[in-house]
């Protein structure tokens, strides 16, 4: 699915996956990966994806019940609706299924995911979470999402004096955040929570910020570099200089929804000047 007023934005209904955004005073917003892979059971590498009801983070190689990410970004179940005649919005809808009620998280859920732009340079996604079954559940969520730029170049300010965990670093997993401006400049995988409202990438090479206002508690920041490039087999091997990845989710603490209840969170992107 894609739409235009003014802006470009790709959305693949595998997954209810972005794979594009793009506004009149700026180049490409999204990285996709050209090697990316849009099979059945893939994920696909680039853009944004929802992963529900597991975020798994990958802290000396702990693992979920679920598949890494979980089964939303692979799904193909996901469903189109409009509503209200507005071209610049769009909401998926992902519901339980014979699959997932036989997986390791069975509960009846609707899943919607809203998506709605500004071509002057904001896109605003939202999540909400429904439980329709008669138990409690738990879970927990992130939006994944690649920004397009040079890897060493892009700055990421808000995070001073947030405790993260550290995935690279076993001998002192937990930690907290010093530096006013992050920089990048090798492998990286953490776990922000709880965050500030409000953050901002600064890519100064393409004059250009991203400031991200969201209500989800906890950001990732993660990119592979030359260190796990080649582990990765649908990345080209030099493109983890083409990125980074600032990620919102709730994932050091697991949402609860109770029976008939419902969650939802949202971020937006406002595109500006560095």
């Amino acid at each position: 699915h894609g739409f235009t007023r003014g802006g470009c934005l790709e959305i693949a209904p595998h997954g209810a996956h972005l794979l594009s955004w793009k506004i009149p005073a700026h180049s490409e917003i999204i990285y996709l990966s050209p090697q990316a892979k849009f099979g059945e059971n893939d994920g696909i590498r680039g853009g944004t994806s929802i992963c529900f009801p597991q975020y798994c983070f990958r802290q000396f190689g702990a693992k979920g019940p679920l598949p890494l990410h979980s089964f939303s970004c692979q799904s193909n179940d996901w469903t189109l609706e409009r509503g209200d005649n507005d071209e610049s919005k769009v909401t998926f809808v992902l519901k339980d299924t014979e699959v997932t009620r036989k997986s390791a998280w069975p509960h009846p859920f609707e899943l919607s995911y809203e998506i709605s732009f500004d071509p002057a340079g904001e896109l605003l996604t939202k999540m909400t979470v429904r439980n329709v079954g008669k138990t409690d559940f738990e879970f927990t969520c992130a939006l994944h999402t690649y920004f397009c730029g040079d890897m060493k170049e892009m700055r990421i300010e808000g995070l001073k004096g947030v405790e993260y965990e550290d995935a690279l670093d076993k001998a002192q997993p937990v930690k907290v955040e010093t530096h006013t401006i992050l920089s990048l400049d090798g492998n990286v995988d953490r776990l922000y929570g709880p965050t500030p409202l409000e953050l901002r990438i600064v890519d100064a090479k393409k004059g250009r910020s991203i400031t991200i206002a969201k209500d989800f508690p906890d950001v990732i920041v993660w990119n592979p570099s030359d260190t796990n490039k080649k582990a990765l087999g649908d990345l080209p091997e030099d493109d983890f200089n083409k990125f980074v990845c600032v990620e919102v989710g709730a994932i050091r603490k697991p949402v609860k929804v109770k029976a008939g209840g419902v969650w939802s969170a949202s971020q937006k992107y406002t595109v500006g000047g560095s």
